[in-house]
């Protein structure tokens, strides 16, 4: 049985391990248009243009789910690249509806942790520095 992450709730993908982002069943049209609208510009939706291997069924909530995991997979997997004002999921089950429709998942679990960048301390403005010369 699949796994979702229930509101609240992190999702811990191991590395390997197949996800998806999808779009809620129940979230509003115009949320799903906005979310696919914001996806789109970002991911290749081509296949869900009129004619796309995946405009069948013309539904936004499929349209949505493919751009959303288009999405999610391009922008590295993390938890919030699968956010749209919470109109989406992550899914461990493979949403793919038809043979001609595969949803892409990269497999891998999320990127491995990046090290951290230099960062440094400073003063706020206003306050005088001091060094200690011993």
């Amino acid at each position: 049985m699949a796994k979702l992450a229930l509101p609240g709730e992190i999702l811990m993908l191991v590395n390997g391990q197949k996800a998806w982002c999808v779009a809620k069943p129940a979230a509003p049209q115009q949320a799903l248009q906005s979310a696919l609208d914001y996806a789109c510009n970002y991911a290749d939706c081509s296949p869900t243009k009129k004619g796309g291997s995946c405009y069948d069924p013309d539904r936004p909530v499929h349209h949505a789910s493919f751009a959303m995991n288009a999405y999610y997979q391009q922008m590295g997997r993390n938890q919030w690249n699968c956010h749209f004002n919470d109109t989406s999921l992550i899914s461990l089950a493979d949403p793919s509806y038809n043979p001609c429709c595969q949803f892409v998942s990269g497999g891998s679990g999320p990127p491995l942790p990046q090290e951290k960048e230099d960062t440094w301390c400073v003063p706020k403005p206003g306050n005088p520095l001091h060094y200690r010369t011993s």
